[in-house]
């Protein structure tokens, strides 16, 4: 498998030996062209572009991300490699960079430069909304996020072009309560104590726990603010009083500097230990000591195991070249954001970012005939001829609200068990939709 890094273009043809034609999209579905309110088959020219963890302690994430991406250009193809002659889809590949800064700037080179009409990412909710002000809505470009984003997101005025696969962070916090009281069995006289580093970003998820436990009768201390730098007198209050569990809302970078401290205090254990969605990760071993993480748990957005549409993606990824690659956490994401970029230039009929943004959001609400990812030409037929669907992916149903949100998800549970990232569970979320009373 190839792969497009820092920018080079990853080009599949849809025919035998055609990757290396400029590839145009003709969307004709299966069946011939639509006969209603719809655009009809559309000669569309739609690059998507990808900005991806390809460096520092997330790499390992994106290059599953990448894998998943190139996974649903295959389907993609599958679907429209129909008579007619060669057409596709034309994925560029970006490193993100450290900072929000860096994503910036490897975004505005992918719309500017290399002409993306799409963008999925970067993965994080800061990066997230950098790359939304600095070019996705100057530029009107559809812009999809496969990871949990704020408020910070949320609350642009962006006129629907910034989406996302992931279920927000405004979800996360009551996600982890749930996960606690599923292992202590009970959340009425529990304790937990909170630790949350401010440079994570994620500030809100802390202050979500702590109201979801202590309305259900459950004792919260904290949040404590983790200092910096580490010290082991600045993080003593984490473990004070013997609490049932603690939970850290901290990144991965600030984690793997942590991690060595907190095991030498007194109280501590990785075993009661919980973490948010930033550290779960498959480099965090690495990083911050095998030894040291032993045991703990942290959620992330997930994929509802058992479900078909879930099922089918990990079998289809597992058999893809190279065999028998894992799908990472976010992977089932930036899969769907792939697989949604060219459904919503299908039901616009066109590559233009707010025609695409102003289509998405009715593509995966309930309400209209669902398809799942394996239904591509029966979805894109349906949306050729101006009928609404309710896309279902390999993250499952999605169902975005008035902001671009999932409503609908799992966040899957993971435990860190000899290095590795272990499937330990998920928690099911629903929310209702802003826009309902």
């Amino acid at each position: 498998m190839n792969r497009a890094l820092s920018g080079e273009r990853d080009k599949r043809g849809a025919l035998a030996g055609a990757a290396a034609i400029a590839l145009t999209i003709w969307l004709v579905a299966c069946g011939g062209g639509g006969g209603g309110d719809g655009p009809g088959p559309q000669p569309l020219d739609l690059v998507i572009g990808n900005l991806l963890p390809m460096s520092g302690p997330s790499e390992l994430l994106g290059r599953s991300g990448s894998d998943a991406s190139q996974l649903a250009l295959r389907e993609i193809e599958r679907t429209i490699g129909t008579p007619g002659g060669p057409r596709g889809v034309e994925i560029l590949n970006a490193n993100q960079g450290g900072d929000a800064a860096s994503a910036a700037d490897a975004g505005r080179h992918l719309v500017d430069s290399q002409g993306a009409d799409c963008l999925t990412g970067p993965w994080t909710s800061e990066g997230v909304a950098q790359v939304a002000q600095d070019v996705a809505i100057p530029s009107e470009v559809l812009q999809i996020s496969p990871v949990a984003t704020g408020h910070d997101v949320a609350d642009l005025k962006d006129h629907d072009l910034v989406d996302s696969t992931a279920l927000p962070t405004s979800t996360e916090g009551q996600a982890i309560a749930d996960a606690i009281e599923q292992s202590l069995g009970d959340i009425d006289g529990s304790t937990v104590n909170v630790g949350v580093n401010p440079d994570s970003g994620a500030e809100d998820v802390a202050g979500d726990f702590v109201k979801a436990w202590q309305e259900a009768d459950g004792t919260a201390r904290g949040p404590t603010v983790l200092p910096s730098p580490v010290s082991g007198t600045g993080i003593a209050e984490i473990t004070n009083d013997n609490p049932d569990a603690v939970l850290l809302i901290d990144n991965s970078a600030g984690f793997a500097k942590l991690a060595p401290v907190l095991i030498g205090l007194p109280g501590w254990s990785t075993a009661t230990a919980w973490g948010n969605d930033q550290l779960v990760s498959p480099g965090l071993p690495k990083d911050a000591g095998t030894r040291n993480i032993e045991g703990l748990r942290a959620l992330a957005p997930g994929m509802p195991q058992g479900a078909e549409p879930t099922s089918a993606f990990v079998s289809a990824l597992e058999s893809a070249l190279p065999k028998g690659v894992q799908p990472a956490p976010y992977a089932a994401q930036e899969f769907d954001a792939t697989i949604l970029c060219y459904l919503a230039a299908v039901a616009a009929g066109s590559t233009e970012g707010q025609q695409m943004a102003d289509e998405l959001i009715d593509i995966t609400a309930p309400g209209g005939t669902e398809f799942t990812w394996q239904q591509l030409p029966e979805a894109i037929k349906a949306l050729e001829d101006g009928e609404d669907i309710d896309y279902t992916g390999a993250s499952g149903p999605i169902d975005m609200d008035v902001h671009g949100d999932p409503t609908a998800g799992v966040f899957d549970v993971y435990r860190y068990s000899g290095g590795k990232l272990v499937l330990d569970g998920e928690i099911s979320v629903e929310k209702a939709n802003p826009a309902t009373p």
